[in-house]
């Protein structure tokens, strides 16, 4: 649901049963816009269904209801409202409390079929095995051509949280710093990160089935543009999967390391009481590599810290180039992104212009019979 924009440009009067007023909602995504009319009763049942289903009280404004007097003829008071109409959708749609315009009356209120949604809150991820199962529910395909491409936006927009989760795991990884629960908060990332590869993966499962039942109602060229397309973030969301499991092994070796850091201090500590001076004394004995000048000074202790250091510098250098990796990475996607808008775009203005030429052809018969 994110990136769509609400507006009430227009509104009509409607005749039947009685005359009334109808305000045209207008309601653009990535990829598609269309209007939906509503009279001023359906914005009231709105409001109502959206507080009985969450449970509280709706916290935007809506304009009152006129109890005397003939509403349709005040044009004054048709135009306040359509103001405060279109900021009572706006502020629907931006409000940072998503159970509004995640709700179902909200859905069908503009007109997005609640088929394209994955089931939230259910356990999709099996944790004795290294690989995600995901579990379909039955019934879940996705059938409408319009709603499997606002599921395959949203798919995508699932994965840029979870690759903006990862770069945040990967930056708060090691700094020890907790958030308000008491958790780890490159944990918390970790998490958040991986919720939005169960909830894509699920979504990547309801449009592989429902391009399957989509070969009746599109042409097999545009069938295949969207395999295209869903073999792309297929392999995106593998590739997240991946970097999501090769940072957590990363962040399990550096804190072994650390913690094994205190016991082989305490260990050294204990030789030393045993053996005295001599163990303090103890010098390596060189075999045929050449000595340099970093370690010559250097005793078994100092060599294995030295060691330790620089292990420590190699896991920091590769985190970084990680960190490189996963920017150009995104460089590429977001690139990839508006390629496939402009795609799109080409592909409408190719249509527009096929339609125009076959007007033309029309008139010019037109015009050849009547000379």
């Amino acid at each position: 649901m994110s990136e769509v924009d609400i507006s009430i440009r227009s509104y009509s009067t409607d005749p039947t049963p009685k005359p009334h007023t109808v305000y045209h909602v207008q309601i653009r995504l990535p990829l598609r816009s269309y209007t939906v009319s509503k009279r001023f009763s359906d914005f009231l049942k709105l409001a109502s269904d959206m507080e009985d289903t969450i449970g509280e009280s709706i916290p935007f404004k809506l304009p009152r209801r006129q109890l005397f007097g003939n509403s349709v003829t005040n044009t004054e008071l048709i135009e306040e409202r359509r103001g405060v109409l279109e900021k009572f959708l706006r502020d629907l749609q931006k409000s940072s409390d998503q159970r509004w315009r995640l709700s179902d009356p909200w859905r069908d209120f503009i007109g997005l079929s609640a088929t394209g949604r994955a089931s939230q809150g259910s356990s999709l991820l099996s944790s004795s095995s290294t690989n995600a199962s995901l579990v379909m529910p039955s019934g879940k395909n996705i059938s409408d051509p319009v709603v499997w491409l606002d599921t395959l936006h949203e798919v995508k927009t699932l994965l840029h949280e979870a690759r903006k989760y990862l770069s945040d795991r990967d930056m708060l990884s090691g700094t020890g710093s907790v958030n308000k629960n008491g958790v780890l908060e490159s944990h918390s990332a970790a998490a958040e990160a991986k919720k939005c590869l169960v909830q894509s993966g699920t979504k990547v499962v309801m449009l592989d089935r429902g391009l399957k039942e989509l070969a009746t109602s599109v042409g097999q060229g545009e069938l295949r543009r969207r395999g295209d397309m869903l073999n792309l973030v297929k392999k995106e969301r593998e590739g997240l999967e991946s970097l999501a499991s090769t940072i957590s092994r990363n962040t399990d070796a550096l804190n072994s390391t650390a913690s094994e850091s205190p016991d082989r201090a305490a260990l050294f500590a204990g030789n030393k009481g045993v053996l005295g001076s001599v163990a303090s004394s103890a010098k390596r004995v060189l075999g045929p590599l050449t000595e340099t000048s970093e370690t010559r000074q250097l005793d078994n202790r100092g060599l294995l810290n030295l060691q330790m250091q620089k292990m420590q510098n190699q896991e920091d250098s590769l985190l970084e180039f990680s960190k490189i990796l996963a920017r150009q990475k995104q460089l590429g996607i977001d690139i990839n992104d508006e390629l496939e808008l402009q795609n799109e775009m080409l592909r409408m203005l190719e249509d527009d212009v096929e339609n125009s030429d076959g007007k033309l052809r029309r008139a010019d018969r037109q015009l050849k019979k009547i000379k």
